[in-house]
């Protein structure tokens, strides 16, 4: 079994420490995804940050503990959970021992591990027995809420710049609009308020998303019907804003251009 990744300074006075098993590499035909053993490895090299503890994956105002430690084994992936003393108590009053475990989008990061009804992995569970449960003081030199929520907060910038890019590459955006649109969706996506919409409440974030996606999308890779003409001597560079200019060749090297100019 791979050493235990596990950040040594916890906001915790007296929590409950339990070893649990909490996923397995496999097919997921429901979701679509198959999770190889060096993903598993992957995910538990990787882990640096707590995450909650949540129930059937719903985030929930409760703090009921948190996932502080992974390790590998082979395709399998262990961890340990800290509960407070009274959600402690209330799983052992309730039996509750099933776990599922919540990734990115891309696979590549636990982002919150629930107590669930009917795992996907049988075997995920918290373990039993009196022999693997301890009692144990930290010193708090570590909001673990406030590193939890800024690790929400790193991730949701990346997300947010890759659906940026994506949104450019596709011709919904320009690069001059990408500042604006960056500075709009973060405002929003800070925002708790929602809003009634087809009779749902969805978050203002989504909404101001599902406008750029819905727009008419103009690919710069799109073939170019009828070469451009150019009458005088210009530079590629005076055909486009110079952030333009460098936004383009950074990202789209293969493209020329004047072939982009043409398309707008």
């Amino acid at each position: 079994m791979q050493r235990m990744n596990q950040n040594p300074t916890l906001d915790m006075h007296h929590w409950i420490e339990r070893r649990a098993k909490l996923f397995e590499a496999g097919d997921y035909p429901d979701k679509g995804i198959a999770v190889s053993p060096a993903q598993v490895a992957a995910l538990a090299a990787t882990f640096h940050s707590p995450v909650p503890v949540w129930i059937e994956h719903a985030e929930s105002p409760l703090e009921l503990g948190y996932l502080t430690a992974v390790a590998a084994d082979g395709a399998e992936l262990f961890g340990t959970l800290m509960f407070s003393p009274e959600a402690h108590a209330l799983l052992e009053k309730s039996a509750a021992k099933s776990l599922s475990v919540g990734l990115a989008p891309d696979l590549s990061a636990i982002r919150e591990v629930s107590l669930v009804r009917n795992p996907r992995v049988a075997s995920a569970q918290i373990f039993s027995g009196e022999s693997i449960r301890f009692d144990r003081e930290f010193a708090a030199t570590i909001d673990y809420r406030a590193a939890y929520e800024a690790l929400c907060a790193q991730n949701q910038a990346r997300e947010s710049e890759a659906e940026l890019r994506q949104w450019v590459q596709q011709g919904r955006l320009t690069p001059a609009q990408v500042p604006f649109a960056r500075a709009i969706h973060t405002a929003l996506s800070q925002l708790p308020n929602t809003l009634e919409f087809n009779g749902e409440s969805t978050p203002v974030a989504h909404l101001f998303a599902e406008l750029i996606r819905n727009g008419v999308a103009r690919p710069v890779t799109d073939p170019i019907a009828k070469p451009p003409v150019f009458n005088t001597p210009e530079s590629d560079d005076a055909l486009m804003l110079p952030e333009e200019a460098a936004f383009y060749r950074r990202h789209f090297p293969d493209i020329q251009l004047r072939e982009i100019a043409a398309r707008r």
